[in-house]
């Protein structure tokens, strides 16, 4: 059986990491370490619960069709919207200018926009 992404144990995912470094190419060897460092970045920074959080909900199956909640002209209107919002709206989709962009949570559990995509955007042409 396989172990869920957001249940693996931080130090065997590192010794595991190690064994896998030494049977491969050097490009593949530094991707592997730098990997290493990411993760252990995390665990040292107190955030491996919010990553082994984000692998679950990465791992959701995305709907075929989104439609953003808000819709604003601007970067400053949105970010007027968002310090109004509680830790709940995290996830919520968001036009921004046109683009779209998912409410995020920082590490200090602070709210923030990051650059997202709805199934639609992926799927058509780029316009620029």
């Amino acid at each position: 059986m396989t172990t869920r992404p957001e249940d693996f144990e931080f130090e065997s995912l590192c010794h595991a990491l190690e064994g896998a470094a030494e049977h491969v190419p050097d490009a593949a060897c530094d991707a592997i370490s730098t990997a290493a460092n990411a993760l252990h970045y995390l665990y040292v920074t107190g955030q491996f619960t919010a990553f082994r959080e984000y692998l679950r909900d990465a791992d959701r199956a995305a709907p075929s069709l989104v439609d953003p909640a808000h819709v604003f002209p601007d970067m400053a209107h949105a970010e007027e919207w968002l310090r109004k919002q509680t830790l709940s709206s995290w996830r919520t989709l968001v036009k921004v200018a046109g683009k779209t962009f998912a409410v995020g949570k920082q590490a200090k559990m602070k709210l923030t926009l990051v650059p997202s995509f709805t199934p639609q955007e992926v799927d058509s042409p780029d316009p620029e």
